[in-house]
């Protein structure tokens, strides 16, 4: 059944091993229009993506932030749903998150994330790490207020995007941040619900977790030297007790991945807080050289 009003929109940069499942999980959710927005992919994404019928490419767009800006530009329709090309959702998804966007000073609605995975065993660590974040968030809660990654797979009003300007395309990194940023600046809402989920392949070398983890601190690095304010931690244990407490329910789930856990943590705050302080001085570089 076609769902009117939405324009689903997919930045894709190499994803041949996932493209399919993406495109499938947006077409069984009915989604009116399908926009793919490829950053020169040199692997057959475009060309696996092509063979759907009613798909929209748009080739040789550099960056997932100014793919994404793009995509949601040249859709239609007035609700947008951002889905990553490495994940993919279930069946009736997109109809449940429409339910959260009945207000007018709700700009989106986002989905907690879950494995799709974790059989390897860095997804499976990644996952550890999400879950016990996602425990202190909801709390018994069925909804919250986004704070990352809302475009994994997000559902957005798109006059409300253009009432912002959509994303900032000069964000090499971290675009999904600046753009809760800029909603909140003008008191608008992103949720992001405990279900539906989104199911999405996290990295699975050491390396490309490494990649991603210094490239999310380089983009938080350029955010909070824009607003003025310093990360001194990505994860915070101000809680002792409570993060004591999170992580021995998860332990409790994943004995294996928790034994693991504390090395897995200092190689991404390592990686982090390189990019972090990259990001930092990236601007003040910038601004130097600039006067």
């Amino acid at each position: 059944m076609c769902l009117k009003g939405v324009s689903a929109v997919l930045a894709t940069k190499n994803n041949e091993k996932t493209i399919d499942q993406a495109l499938n999980s947006v077409i069984v959710n009915g989604c009116e229009e399908i926009i793919v927005v490829d950053g020169n992919s040199i692997d057959r994404t475009v060309d696996k993506a092509s063979k759907y019928p009613n798909v929209k490419i748009i080739r040789d767009i550099r960056g997932i932030g100014k793919g994404k800006d793009i995509g949601w530009r040249s859709a239609t329709n007035e609700l947008i749903l951002f889905l990553d090309a490495d994940a993919y959702i279930d069946k009736n998804t997109v109809r449940k998150l429409a339910l959260f966007l009945g207000n007018s000073d709700v700009a989106g609605v986002s989905c907690r994330v879950s494995c799709a995975n974790k059989n390897k065993l860095l997804p499976r660590l990644k996952d550890f790490y999400f879950q016990q974040i996602y425990d202190k968030q909801f709390q018994g809660s069925h909804v919250i207020e986004s704070d990352a990654d809302p475009t994994i797979c997000g559902l957005f009003k798109k006059s409300l995007l253009e009432s912002i300007e959509g994303f900032d395309v000069s964000y090499p990194y971290a675009e999904d941040l600046k753009l809760l940023q800029k909603f909140q600046r003008r008191k608008l809402k992103v949720f992001m619900t405990y279900y539906p989920v989104v199911y999405h392949h996290h990295r699975e070398t050491s390396s490309g977790v490494y990649v991603q983890h210094y490239c999310h601190g380089f983009g938080r690095g350029l955010l909070d030297y824009e607003l003025g304010r310093e990360t001194n931690k990505s994860i915070s244990h101000n809680d002792m007790v409570d993060y004591v407490k999170r992580i021995t329910r998860q332990a409790t789930k994943d004995l294996f991945a928790f034994i693991l856990y504390p090395a897995y943590l200092v190689f991404i705050e390592f990686a982090f807080r390189l990019g972090y302080n990259r990001g930092l001085r990236q601007i003040e570089n910038n601004q130097l050289g600039s006067t």
